[in-house]
């Protein structure tokens, strides 16, 4: 019995602590090394009361300059697309409790659900880099991310930090080449 409580635990921890993963995708062809400066669109999508609009900004200009991007507004390499939405629902889950009993063979049983209701926020964060010369997209991430409403209600700084961090996680992106293929090959 103590076992499986022990089991059951540590498969629950595991799923809390699952890591955010976005979704990156990027033009091979584009050389990142040689893109140095940055700026935003005008008619960036942010869903957010101006307050937390402006700390995301904040917190996605000091990641963007840890990646050695600077912004100017003076013919910048890339133009940066922000998108930000917001939704709020339920989550509900529902817990079962059952008893039964019989002998021989005949049994009764009776079940009954309890449901448990919870507030929820689904952002949905996007990054988009278009080439200035080109207008070409060279480099996207996107990710979802559901959390608790009281979780991070005093604490939005956080989350934007851990958010815009695993937006920019994977940039510049590492371009491999492939592999020479041998004769048999």
């Amino acid at each position: 019995m103590k076992i499986i409580i022990v089991l059951g635990l540590s498969f629950f921890l595991f799923i809390n602590c699952q890591s955010i993963k976005p979704t990156v995708d990027y033009d091979t062809n584009t050389n990142f090394t040689n893109i140095k400066t940055y700026d935003y669109y005008t008619n960036n999508s942010i869903q957010l009361n101006q307050i937390d609009s402006l700390n995301f900004m904040r917190n996605l200009d000091n990641s963007l300059i840890t990646k050695g991007l600077q912004r100017t507004s003076d013919n910048p390499d890339i133009y940066i697309a922000v998108m930000v939405s917001i939704a709020e629902g339920n989550d509900v889950n529902t817990v079962n409790l059952g008893v039964g009993g019989g002998s021989g063979w005949f049994g009764l049983g009776t079940n009954i659900g309890i449901p448990i209701k919870k507030r929820i926020i689904n952002y949905t964060f996007q990054i988009d880099m278009d080439n200035a010369q080109t207008n070409q997209l060279i480099w996207t991430s996107k990710f979802s991310n559901t959390v608790d409403y009281n979780k991070y209600s005093n604490s939005k700084t956080t989350l934007f930090q851990e958010n815009i961090n695993a937006l920019v996680k994977n940039y510049p992106p590492k371009i491999t080449k492939p592999k020479k293929k041998n004769y048999y090959n």
